[in-house]
């Protein structure tokens, strides 16, 4: 064995897959489901998952995406922050990046709906998705950052 290579002991891999990031995955599809199935005969599922999503989300047909002739079952920035969530479990970095960029992204998210609220730019689907990603990224990062391998299965 390379004396510099066992000098560095065992590499760390940033890019790591856990099953863990099928579970915003799934919330993924079901926001995407929900419009399907409005439109095409299966009502009660769609408005079950709709209702579900209500909990967490304001639903507001003007900040959603559309896609099968449908509002979406949640927000732009709902959904970018799923899709983040799913992202950041994918990756490990140390505790303090992670939370700075959680703080960041936080604070980008809170500087777009003040903005806004101040009437400085208007409804700016894209960037509510790109700010929630962002979000839902560094909070999972920060959660999966702060948790030992050991205890992380799969």
């Amino acid at each position: 064995m390379n004396s510099a290579l066992a000098a560095e002991g065992p590499r760390r891999s940033t890019f790591r897959w856990t099953w863990w990031t099928l579970v915003p995955l799934t919330f993924v599809a079901a926001v995407v489901a929900a419009p399907y199935f409005l439109t095409h005969g299966l009502l009660a599922m769609g408005l079950a998952l709709e209702r579900g999503f209500a909990i967490v989300c304001h639903q507001r047909p003007e900040r959603s995406f559309w896609i099968f002739g449908a509002g979406m079952a949640v927000c732009a920035r709902c959904l970018g922050i799923y899709l983040g969530a799913a992202a950041g479990l994918l990756f490990r970095t140390s505790r303090r990046i992670a939370l700075r960029l959680l703080i960041a992204a936080a604070a980008l998210n809170l500087f777009d709906a003040m903005t806004e609220l101040a009437g400085l730019h208007g409804n700016w689907l894209a960037i509510r998705f790109v700010f929630g990603l962002l979000l839902g990224a560094a909070a999972t990062l920060l959660i999966s950052s702060s948790v030992s391998r050991a205890e992380i299965p799969g």
